[in-house]
């Protein structure tokens, strides 16, 4: 592969990215991507086949979602010093951290609610293998069979993600009340396993 093209097709990929953060999803195409990449758009159908195989370049190359230890920073004795309640509550708040830190990952989950493509779809499959892997090492700690500790994250971590990509673009003022009321139903749910 020459340094030209390498060049060329990080351009691409860096446009895909500044449309998305600027415009939003709605704004990639073929062509608009081109024009920001400063390239002919027959060069996205040579290098990457088009609009489908450069959503999934990009997934590939572009870290979309929190790692376990994003969220689980304690160790087991400090996990093990408070209750499942508590525990799950501090980890929903840094959840929500660290997916306001990742404005370009809050555009990618508000396209996947309108169109499935090859981004979408990566970034569904992280989400779900990171879940997976956090309920997990929740688990080790609090040996609780009967509550369904992957359900309960679920549930709290979808109403907070449609809130965050609801909001993703509205000044920080207006989330106030509807953060506060999320919250506090979060943590009224979540006292009863304190």
């Amino acid at each position: 592969m020459t340094k030209s093209r390498l060049q060329t097709e990080q351009k691409i990929l860096l446009a895909l990215e500044v449309l998305l953060l600027e415009q939003g999803h709605s704004a990639v195409g073929i062509n608009s991507l081109a024009r920001q990449a400063g390239c002919d758009k027959v060069l996205i159908y040579r290098y990457f086949d088009g609009l489908d195989g450069l959503l999934l370049a990009f997934a590939e190359i572009t870290p979309l979602w929190w790692e376990v230890d994003d969220i689980i920073t304690e160790s087991g004795d400090e996990i093990g010093q408070q209750s499942l309640g508590q525990y799950l509550q501090l980890l929903l708040k840094r959840h929500v951290t660290e997916l306001q830190a990742r404005p370009l990952t809050l555009e990618i989950m508000a396209w996947e609610m309108s169109e499935q493509n090859n981004l979408t779809i990566a970034l569904a499959r992280t989400r779900a293998e990171r879940g997976m892997a956090l309920v997990k090492k929740i688990r080790v700690r609090f040996e609780q069979p009967n509550i369904d500790i992957g359900g309960m994250l679920g549930v709290f971590g979808a109403a907070i993600n449609y809130l965050l990509i609801r909001t993703r673009n509205a000044p920080p003022q207006h989330m106030t009340e509807e953060w506060w009321r999320l919250q506090h139903t979060i943590s009224q749910l979540l006292e009863t396993y304190n």
